[in-house]
């Protein structure tokens, strides 16, 4: 009775809008099945080497780079929810049409629009957050959503690594499925909630395309991004180059699913009460903290051979993306001034999608040339250079979270 009364107080905290998105969050990642397993797909079923695979893969960060600070841009001037219609919609009909594309330059130029497009609606979807949900209530709410997702992302690994055994093909009809129903949800359910802006104030301010570059130099939201875009580097390489790994020492394609799916259990296990530890802490620290959690998981990468050592890695370096997702989203909301929430999130999110583009290349290059020692011994020393990035923003970010 006690935890139906919390439940219920929880739910009644947030307007219906907020719950609807969350829903849809859940829908849709739990088809996200494609991108953890796309390098074994162009590996097995392409026949492309491991550093060609993972530069597609790279392409697709590239797309989502290239749409990141776009996608915010245009949720501020167009609105929330036409981009969010214009992500999903256009992100399933791009997915579904990965399998019958066989040649190589069409396949690179179809990953890069894929990342692009389905890419473009998260911005929006932080702006949203942001704007339905009370200053006080942003941490927690950033929280649900992050728990949200990595329920989709601890089951969608052990899902794709099933339907593989299958077909491939499974993946992307899966995938374009579950994005085709979160728009269908969008659209039916979900109100504009970008903050209106009377007459007065759209004759006093510059026009939103010219201040958005305003996002651009504010010394604190980029020295974040770049610590944040390291990172995120480090977290890529367990979709990109572990499963080449794993696979290069004798582990089936399930070992990696069940690798892949302890980030996201230990996500939501986890991720709430963290983020009720670390409300109200000194946001500096937090990030410190977080960096050092990367740096200590990939060094136990290094001697690992098998499923459950790999796991046991990714369960430490999970922890400290815990705190890095759950803190820097709210910096931003702080930063940002309330006509450019969607561009201070797209700047934010521009460093994921940067780090999406760089981490599998570097990674694909530097495993196939120098091995698996090289590559996690360097992932560690990159941990270490956020820790000292985020020190430095410490005095910063103090007044922002």
């Amino acid at each position: 009775m006690l935890l139906w009364s919390r439940l219920r107080a929880e739910v009644a905290a947030y307007p219906r809008a907020f719950w609807v998105l969350w829903l849809g969050t859940l829908v849709n990642r739990l088809g996200l099945v494609v991108v953890p397993f796309l390098t074994l797909y162009l590996t097995t079923e392409r026949g492309l080497r491991p550093s060609w695979a993972a530069a597609l893969l790279s392409g697709y960060g590239l797309g989502a780079f290239a749409s990141s600070f776009a996608g915010g841009v245009l949720a501020d001037r167009w609105g929330r929810r036409p981009v969010l219609l214009m992500g999903l919609m256009g992100g399933a009909a791009l997915v579904a049409l990965v399998p019958f594309v066989t040649a190589l330059p069409a396949l690179a130029v179809l990953v890069i629009a894929l990342g692009f497009v389905t890419e473009s609606y998260r911005p929006a979807v932080s702006a949203a957050i942001v704007d339905l949900v009370a200053e006080e209530q942003r941490t927690r709410a950033f929280a649900l959503f992050y728990w949200v997702i990595n329920v989709g992302t601890a089951i969608a690994p052990v899902l794709g690594g099933v339907l593989v055994l299958w077909s491939y093909d499974l993946l992307f009809a899966l995938d374009a499925t579950t994005m085709l129903v979160y728009g269908f949800v969008v659209a039916a359910l979900i109100p504009e909630t970008r903050p209106s802006r009377n007459a007065e104030a759209d004759a006093s301010e510059a026009p939103p395309k010219a201040r958005a570059l305003d996002a651009l130099r504010d010394p604190a939201l980029m020295g974040l991004s770049g610590c944040t875009l390291l990172l995120a580097a480090l977290m890529f390489q367990s979709l990109s180059v572990l499963p080449l790994v794993m696979a290069s020492q004798g582990l089936p394609e399930t070992a990696y699913g069940f690798v892949a799916a302890t980030n996201g259990l230990v996500i939501v296990l986890l991720s709430l009460p963290i983020a009720r530890f670390v409300e109200g802490r000194r946001p500096g620290l937090v990030l410190v903290s977080a960096a050092l959690l990367f740096a200590a998981g990939f060094a136990l990468h290094i001697p690992a051979t098998s499923m459950g050592s790999h796991a046991a890695a990714t369960a430490v370096w999970t922890l400290g993306e815990i705190a890095l997702v759950t803190v820097a989203p709210v910096i931003v909301a702080r930063l940002s001034p309330d006509t450019l929430r969607g561009a201070y999130q797209g700047v934010y999110g521009a460093a994921w999608g940067l780090a999406f583009l760089v981490a599998p290349l570097a990674g694909g290059v530097v495993f196939e040339a120098m091995g698996r020692q090289a590559l996690w011994t360097g992932c560690v020393g990159v941990g270490l250079v956020a820790a000292v990035g985020f020190a430095s923003l410490a005095r910063r970010v103090q007044t922002s979270a």
